[in-house]
C-alpha cells in the first residue's frame, strides 16, 4: 500500500518538459527545501494540472510517493505572479530569481530563508515589473547574505574611516573588502556611500521590507551593476 498523500506549500521554480505531456517541478518549499515533482497530462487538452506548466506560482501541491517519486495528485495557485509573464525583462530577472535558488537550495540550512525570498521577490516583481533591476539587486545580495558572502559596510579597509554619502568607495566583488583610495583592475566596483548604506539595509532589514527598497536610476544602475558581478563571482 502506498504511502498517504502530502501538501506541500512552495515556489515552482521551474518546470520543464518531460516525457511527452509530462512535466518536472523544481518546486521550493519552507520546511523540506527544493524537491522534484513529476506532473502527468499536463499536455492533454482540458488537463486540471496544466497550471503547473507556468513557474514563478506559489502554490499548494498534493502528492504521492510512488516508487522513490513525488508524483502531483492534485494542486491550487495561492499567487500566481501572473504580471511577471507579460513583460520580458521581468521574465529574465526571474528566471535568474529561479536559477539562483535552485543552485543554493540544495543547503537544508538555507531553504527556509531562501523561500521566504522566492515568496516576496516574485509577488514584487510582479506586482511592479518596472523596477526589475532594483528588484534583482535587492535579491541578489540578500540571497548572498543568506549564504554569509556579504559584508556589512561601515569603514574602509584602508583608512578605517567611516563610510560618508558623498563618498566614492572601490569595491572588491572577490571579497567585499572596500577602500577609499584608488583600485584598478575588473573586480573593483566604484560605489557611493548611498549605495552602500543601501546593500546594509538590503542585508539587514526585515524580510518584509526588503522589496520596499527605492532609489534614483542611477542608484539603482550601480547596485544592479555590483551585485551582478558580486553574484557571479561568488556563485556563478
Amino acid at each position: 500500500m502506498g504511502a498517504s498523500p502530502v501538501t506541500y506549500r512552495g515556489v515552482i521554480l521551474s518546470s520543464t518538459e518531460y516525457k511527452e505531456k509530462d512535466r518536472v517541478l523544481k518546486f521550493l518549499t519552507r520546511d523540506n527545501g527544493l524537491i522534484d515533482i513529476y506532473v502527468k497530462g499536463t499536455g492533454k487538452l482540458n488537463s486540471t494540472n496544466a497550471f503547473t506548466s507556468v513557474p514563478f506560482m506559489v502554490c499548494d501541491l498534493v502528492v504521492a510517493d510512488s516508487h522513490g517519486y513525488l508524483y502531483l495528485r492534485s494542486g491550487s495557485i495561492v499567487e500566481s505572479n501572473s504580471k511577471i509573464m507579460t513583460d520580458l525583462d521581468a521574465i529574465i530577472a526571474a528566471s535568474h530569481f529561479s536559477k539562483i535558488l535552485i543552485d543554493v537550495s540544495g543547503q537544508s540550512d538555507n531553504c527556509r530563508e531562501a523561500y521566504e525570498l522566492a515568496v516576496f521577490a516574485f509577488y514584487n516583481l510582479a506586482s511592479d515589473t518596472s523596477k526589475w533591476k532594483l528588484f534583482t539587486a535587492a535579491f541578489n545580495w540578500r540571497i548572498l547574505t543568506i549564504l554569509g558572502f556579504t559584508v556589512f559596510y561601515s569603514s574602509t579597509n584602508d583608512t578605517l574611516n567611516a563610510i560618508t554619502d558623498n563618498g566614492l568607495y572601490y569595491v572588491s566583488v572577490s571579497g567585499g573588502d572596500i577602500y577609499s583610495g584608488r583600485k584598478t583592475g575588473s573586480e573593483y566596483c566604484v560605489l557611493s556611500g548611498v549605495a552602500l548604506k543601501a546593500l546594509n539595509f538590503i542585508s539587514s532589514c526585515d524580510i518584509q521590507k526588503l522589496f520596499s527598497i527605492t532609489g534614483s536610476d542611477s542608484l539603482t544602475d550601480s547596485l544592479y551593476g555590483f551585485t551582478d558581478k558580486y553574484i557571479k563571482y561568488q556563485i556563478g
